[in-house]
């Protein structure tokens, strides 16, 4: 619903032109031969057809060996993609300006899109060689060319040949390591940013990217000592403490990261990063009028962002303030955030209207992609669900599979609302249908062992089941819940306490508090189960399994 037929996604976008002018060539002093190919390339080129206007262009370079020419006709070639067009218009400009750093510069490029890359390593070395006074300046303008490359091997290469050219320089393994990394060569990347600090230990540029690469090479903690050294040593240098605040958010040491950006904010008041940092913080720690604070400061900073709109809505939920969150939301006109808006519009109105009145909204939302209104269906399922309209969510999953029968979303969320519906063989089978299609899925094949250990007594197929979802995702909340479940299930009791306390230090979640409830009164253990379930049913007095669970032990 909602795909309209004329939609961006069906439609071929114009040719994107090249609007750069011809600059500085000298039309007076052309034979008529070279203009009539100019004026060819030009017209071809505004038309959208870069490509003819690239063969032209050349042709004029070739006949006029004039550098400004050859120059124009790189930056046509490299527009239009024509490799070998650009590669010989730069070799003419190279040859009639030779002592054009630029011209050197781009011909080294085109030779490592060449996949020649030892004859972009020796005209690079020739050109560095030229001015041995400017040497740092020149090798970082070398390495931000090679930065921009797509081959990150090829650079990575040429990069590394510079440091044996100039082995004494900070620079030229400031350049590697940055190339290296990208290139995913974590192991040189690191020897090469060690040796960068060693020879310029105060380099922030270096000392910026030190971090990151210790970070790709698993050494976190490293890392943070680092940042933290430094910064306590460097306390004027905003970028280091910037992103040292942003790995304690990486690492969840969110107190301090905290402390780190409000530093920040007193030196960078009008920051649009550290404000939402703080943002993001503020509602992390429950703060809400504080984030709402921060994120209101930003919205009168230009034009509104609708990251910035959309949490300004997510807080006016969380307040229960539905019309002024539907406010927020409705300004999301586009981009990533305009789906989830419009989603959450469906999910006030289902609660402060009808579930049709939600329904209708999710029919009338503007999809541009297949993906987005797949999103949307799958979305309209799941409302029915979550208002817990069992049987209309079933009908409407089996409908969607009924036109796609091995659509392995509706499969699975079809499964989740069966559950509900005491259909477990219909739960087995959809879900058993998925895994054989998708055997690295954990969520499916948790959804597969948990019902086996709640609803069945196939213990151990379950217990390899949920083990085999754990391998995959070895941090997720539902799946060592499961495991604590699926141990109670078996009789192993202290082993089952242990995985359903880790669950609840994950995520404060009505079913988990059941299960951890319902295992310490198993274990004699009644008092601090009875005060589990009562701070759970403040929290989560909605959740049908707490529900079911304080009814069956009379509390």
């Amino acid at each position: 619903a909602g795909n309209d037929s004329d939609s961006p996604s069906t439609q071929a976008s114009p040719p994107k032109p090249f609007n750069e002018n011809p600059g500085e060539i000298d039309f007076g002093n052309l034979s008529a031969n070279v203009m009539y190919e100019i004026l060819i390339a030009e017209l071809a080129t505004q038309r959208g057809n870069p490509q003819i206007g690239s063969k032209f262009y050349v042709e004029a370079a070739k006949q006029s060996q004039d550098p400004r020419i050859a120059s124009r006709a790189v930056r046509i070639a490299t527009f239009a993609n024509e490799k070998d067009d650009a590669l010989a218009a730069a070799r003419i400009w190279k040859e009639n300006e030779p002592d054009n750093a630029e011209a050197q510069r781009v011909l080294a490029v085109l030779y490592l899109r060449n996949n020649d890359s030892e004859k972009a390593k020796r005209l690079l070395g020739k050109l560095l060689a030229k001015d041995k006074v400017g040497i740092s300046r020149n090798l970082l303008l070398t390495g931000a060319m090679l930065q921009r490359e797509t081959g990150k091997e090829s650079a990575a290469k040429v990069a590394a040949y510079l440091v044996t050219l100039y082995p004494k320089q900070a620079e030229s393994y400031y350049i590697h390591a940055s190339l290296a990394i990208q290139a995913k060569q974590k192991t040189e990347a690191l020897k090469s940013i060690r040796k960068a600090l060693e020879i310029r230990p105060s380099w922030i540029d270096a000392a910026v990217l030190y971090p990151r690469i210790l970070q790709e090479n698993g050494k976190n903690a490293e890392a943070l000592d680092y940042l933290s050294a430094f910064v306590k040593k460097h306390p004027s240098e905003d970028v280091l403490r910037l992103a040292y605040a942003r790995l304690l958010v990486d690492e969840r040491k969110l107190e301090e990261a905290r402390k780190q950006f409000k530093l920040l904010l007193l030196k960078m008041p009008n920051n649009r990063d550290v404000l939402f940092a703080l943002a993001m913080l503020s509602m992390q720690f429950k703060n809400f009028d504080k984030a709402e604070d921060y994120l209101n400061q930003l919205n009168t900073m230009g034009k509104a962002s609708p990251q910035v709109l959309y949490y300004l809505g997510q807080l006016a939920e969380q307040k229960e303030d539905f019309p002024t969150a539907i406010n927020w939301y409705s300004q999301i006109h586009d981009g990533e955030y305009f789906i989830e808006s419009q989603l959450r519009i469906s999910v006030i109105l289902a609660k402060t209207k009808t579930i049709e009145a939600a329904r209708a909204h999710l029919h009338a939302i503007k999809t541009k992609t297949d993906k987005e209104k797949e999103d949307v269906t799958i979305f309209e399922g799941n409302l029915l669900r979550d208002f817990k309209q069992y049987q209309a969510a079933y009908d409407f999953y089996s409908g969607l599979l009924a036109k796609d029968p091995e659509n392995e979303d509706y499969l699975y969320y079809r499964s989740l609302v069966a559950e509900k519906l005491d259909l477990v063989d219909v739960v087995i089978r959809d879900l058993s249908y998925v895994i054989s299609k998708d055997p690295e899925n954990a969520a499916a094949i948790n959804a597969l062992g948990y019902t086996l250990a709640d609803r069945t007594d196939r213990l151990e197929e379950a217990l390899k089941l949920i083990q085999r979802a754990q391998e995959l995702e070895p941090n997720d909340a539902a799946i060592i819940d499961s495991l604590g479940w699926v141990n109670y299930r078996l009789g192993n009791y202290a082993l089952a306490l242990k995985y359903l306390r880790q669950a609840m230090d994950k995520i404060e979640d009505g079913e988990v508090a059941a299960h951890l409830g319902e295992v310490l009164w198993a274990m004699g253990k009644k008092n601090e189960a009875i005060q589990v379930w009562k701070k759970a049913k403040k929290q989560f007095s909605d959740n049908e399994i707490l529900q079911a669970t304080l009814n069956r032990f009379g509390q």
